[in-house]
């Protein structure tokens, strides 16, 4: 994940009050326990149910945008990536038969176990089972997936286990293209071997996992943009179905460190390999305290290939013309040109060192829990190489060279234009080196009072050290076409990075059994992160310091046979947040703001016959910005110099988020439909362009063939909606009469995947 989308706090709430409802002991609360297990369950499993590809969980943020707060993956109870912007998680991790369990944690337990704002997913290896065991499993979709899963696990001897597995997969995405025939090629081996002791009261297990990810994620298509935040279809240009990727698949780059010209291939030299060792064990002390731990050594060599697209245009036949890089002699036809800013990073290597170590305890009334857990980061000159290109507006486009007339009247290419099409080499570099550590220790105490009363603590403190260098725009400029290496002035220019900082993080929560169907809940959570090297990675100074988040949520809950039903007041708010966006001219600047949610949540589960249920989901938020106001004085020229965006409602983000669930079973059979609203989403700061509400649909039928062999067929987008999502570039300081300019604009943006069929096949033996 590189790119995230949003549910919002419907999942975050639905499962903060699950994780109070598991606290209940009494008889008479005990089925309401075993409903919530089961619920537990089906979330993780429509934690899967993405609209923007099906290689990871969907972004699950709490009701702020994606990039404030969103979904971790865990591993083994370890991130699977340190920084996700040094590397994607999923080139690393994907969900398969290799895992023996599969939960969703909740905003606080992610805060107080790893130390960060949002939701997680959370996945645990077979470390080999009592029994042989075989699973197999094999997808396919109408588009040529190729997705296979094989995993076995049994017993060795003498108290020995084992667990191998293989994840293969090759996606040719939904559209065709001139370079590859499948836009993500990963492989995922693993093998584990696990040895008990003390009669079983102890195991101690090595893993050894490695990955190969080969994937381009970027899917955008140019299209036709109403005022009323509709698209339209862009001439013949198929939204989803055509490829609006560069044909050659390759970049031609300056590498910023040597200052020697590279040509990349976009999928080998910037995917992804991974190795890594696990080392956990487990062990039940005499005086009935459990000892958990795990270490991990990771070494990832990771590179990103990100095409930014930025202006569609007419072109002014008057002024220019555009030529194919590859045949300088054909003259382009078109009557539109796209503009792109490519971010281009070879596989560069990255170190992780984690470790933690749980001590806990079970008593009547008490389940306690202390943790240690230490993460080490080490990376070396990492970069993004950019530079800037134009390509046509049509399907598998090819790239272009501008063409001015010289004083002669003759077509010549535009100054800074060079024979590959590119220009502005590394005139948006992002670059840092150094290591980073954090430090944690953290609790957490779920105390049963009496059978009314439930009561849970968590605490985390954090030491956080950043020791590295970046360079500032200063000392870049020479860089952009000679190299770092190759200029020593610039070299000593190099600033130090020595960060130390105390994050903390709390979490408190109360549940009143009040009656035997009827109570009460509330939550409590602050949570403080700072930043990372690559907050670094820009031109100016980021000035990083701890961001707050506060929260709190207060609710109630009725469970009856045919009606289960939660309903919470929420509130998050994140102070201190810094981003890095792009403003007048293509200006990027670091910007720092608040944002603010208010949100009310209904959670819903009916079942009016046997067989049939149906699950529904209702948020009402309204997500504002506070203290956002940015200064571009020192890059535009006339106008408006500050501007002030506070009390808007932030971007990408929906006001409303409506989820219905119905699924019906019988025998062998079950039917079922999962579909989610969202409600119009700003576009732009100023809150003057807007995507209209979107529907994201999904269905199957799945058929329990015999007890070892499962089928399902799925549907995705079985409504082949085309709603528009994200952002429009260039728009962040439009205003409202700018804006009616954009009506029947032509531009290029995100999507949802359109209408596609899957199916599949487990065999469990």
């Amino acid at each position: 994940m590189r790119c995230k989308i949003i549910y919002g706090i419907v999942v975050a709430n639905m499962m903060l009050c699950v994780n109070s409802y598991s606290q209940v002991k009494k008889d008479s609360i005990v089925k309401v326990e075993k409903k919530v297990t089961k619920l537990v369950k089906e979330e993780a499993q429509n934690m899967m149910l993405n609209a923007s590809n099906d290689n990871g969980p969907r972004n699950v943020n709490i009701g702020l945008p994606a990039s404030i707060g969103g979904t971790t993956i865990l591993e083994n109870g370890l991130p699977v990536v340190y920084n996700w912007q040094g590397q994607g998680p999923t080139s690393a991790w994907r969900a398969g038969s290799s895992f023996s369990k599969f939960q969703v944690l909740t905003v606080g337990e992610t805060a107080i176990s790893i130390g960060d704002v949002g939701v997680s997913v959370s996945t645990y290896s077979n470390r080999g089972t009592e029994k042989q065991e075989y699973n197999a499993a094999f997808n396919s979709n109408s588009f040529g997936l190729l997705r296979g899963d094989v995993s076995f696990s049994g017993p060795i001897k003498n108290n020995w286990y084992y667990a191998v597995s293989a994840f293969l997969n090759f996606d040719p995405g939904t559209f065709k293209s001139d370079f590859t025939n499948y836009f993500d090629k990963t492989q995922i081996y693993k093998g584990v071997i696990t040895k008990k002791y003390n009669d079983g009261k102890g195991e101690i297990s090595v893993q050894y996992k490695f990955a190969n990810s080969e994937s381009i994620t970027s899917k955008v298509s140019p299209y036709i943009y109403n005022l009323d935040g509709t698209i339209s279809q862009f001439g013949d240009f198929r939204i989803g179905r055509d490829s609006y990727l560069e044909k050659s698949g390759k970049s031609t780059i300056i590498n910023p460190i040597t200052g020697q010209r590279e040509i990349l291939d976009q999928m080998k030299d910037m995917g992804s390999t991974t190795n890594v060792i696990d080392v956990m064990g487990k062990n039940e002390l005499s005086n009935g305290m459990k000892l958990d731990y795990i270490v991990r050594f990771q070494n990832a060599k990771s590179g990103l290939y990100n095409p930014y697209y930025t202006n569609l245009g007419r072109i002014d036949t008057e002024k220019n013309r555009y030529v194919y890089a590859g045949n300088q002699d054909e003259v382009y036809q078109g009557d539109y040109v796209q503009g792109v800013s490519m971010l281009a990073t070879p596989k560069i290597s990255q170190n992780t060192i984690m470790g933690k170590a749980d001590l806990s305890k079970k008593t009547k009334n008490h389940y306690w829990v202390v943790g240690l857990s230490d993460y080490y980061y080490d990376i070396d000159n990492y970069y993004q190489a950019t530079y800037n290109m134009v390509q046509e507006v049509a399907p598998n486009p090819a790239k272009l060279i501008t063409q001015i007339k010289d004083a002669n009247g003759n077509w010549t290419n535009a100054g800074g234009v060079d024979d590959y099409g590119n220009s502005g080499y590394n005139s948006a570099l992002q670059y840092y080196t150094g290591k980073e550590n954090k430090l944690a220790l953290y609790g957490t105490e779920k105390w049963t009072v009496n059978n009314k009363i439930d009561l849970n603590f968590g605490a985390r403190l954090e030491w956080q050290r950043i020791d590295g260098m970046w360079y500032p725009k200063s000392s870049r400029d020479a860089a952009k076409a000679d190299g770092f290496v190759n200029n020593q002035i610039d070299m000593s220019k190099r600033q130090s990075i020595q960060k130390d900082w105390f994050n903390k993080a709390f979490t408190a929560s109360f549940l009143h059994k009040t009656f035997s169907n009827v109570g009460f809940l509330a939550d409590l959570s602050y949570t403080e992160v700072a930043g990372n090297l690559s907050s670094y990675s820009g031109a100016d100074d980021p000035h990083v310091t701890p961001s707050q988040i506060p929260g709190a949520s207060v609710g109630t809950y009725f469970n009856h046979p045919l009606v289960s039903l939660v309903s919470k007041i929420t509130y998050i708010q994140r102070n201190n947040f810094k981003n890095n966006s792009s403003f007048q001219g293509g200006h990027k600047q670091t910007i720092t703001y608040d944002i603010q949610t208010v949100g009310w949540t209904t959670d819903m589960e009916v079942k009016p016959f046997k067989g049939f249920k149906f699950h529904a989901l209702l948020t009402l938020q309204n997500p504002e910005y506070k203290n956002f106001i940015v200064d571009l004085s020192e890059v535009a020229a006339e106008g408006n110099k500050v501007y002030d965006f506070s009390g808007g409602t932030a971007r990408s983000v929906s006001k409303v988020l409506v989820e219905l669930d119905p699924s019906y079973s019988y025998k062998n059979w079950k039917l079922w439909v999962s579909t989610r609203y969202f409600s119009k989403e700003a576009a732009n700061y100023p809150n003057t362009l807007f995507f209209a509400s979107r529907w994201e649909t999904f269905g199957g039928v799945a058929c329990k063939l015999n007890k070892k062999i499962d089928l399902n067929l799925n549907v995705v987008n079985f409504l082949n909606q085309k709603g528009a999502q994200g952002s429009i570039s260039g728009s962040n300081t439009t205003s409202i009469e700018q804006a009616q300019s954009y009506d029947g604009k032509p531009l290029v943006g995100t999507y949802i995947r359109p209408f596609t069929v899957e199916f599949g096949i487990k065999a469990k033996l």
